[in-house]
């Protein structure tokens, strides 16, 4: 599973920044400052990721349990911060007697569900991990900025 939790990690990474910079936030490198997106980006939206690093195929609906989001004053992340928010990876969409016959994909995110958790601000960094089922994580997303304000 080490290899699946790679390969989640670095196209679920890859995924994020694609998405960000369409909603007007770009990714960075980490010796690099993050530009402040130009317009204003309340929505997170992704695609999860269909392969390990190895390109084996990996399946999100079942080997992807959640989503850890991170918030820090800067984007310098570490294994030691804690998420301020996790978010399932899927969600099932139940029959009327009760019975889940779908899995849903979970592909966006309002965070304006993270600021009863977040200190007030007008700006911060934002990345986000994606949890297998096994409970291995992928490494830290690029960091943004989010302006809160917006």
């Amino acid at each position: 599973m080490n290899g699946f939790r790679v390969h989640a990690i670095f196209l679920f990474i890859l995924a994020v920044c694609a998405l960000l910079s369409g909603c007007g936030g770009e990714g960075a490198s980490s010796e690099a400052s993050v530009p402040v997106p130009a317009g204003t980006a309340n929505v997170l939206a992704w695609d999860p990721p269909q392969t390990y690093e190895d390109s084996t195929v990996l399946d999100p609906y079942t080997e992807l349990d959640y989503y850890e989001f991170y918030v820090r004053e800067d984007g310098n992340f570490t294994d030691n911060d804690l998420p301020v928010a996790q978010v399932g990876a899927t969600a099932d969409i139940l029959s009327p007697d009760g019975t889940v016959y779908l899995k849903n994909l979970t592909t966006e995110f309002d965070l304006q569900n993270l600021l009863p958790f977040v200190p007030p601000t007008s700006s911060c960094y934002l990345s986000i991990r994606a949890v297998g089922a096994d409970g291995l994580r992928s490494q830290f997303s690029e960091p943004i900025i989010w302006n809160q304000l917006s």
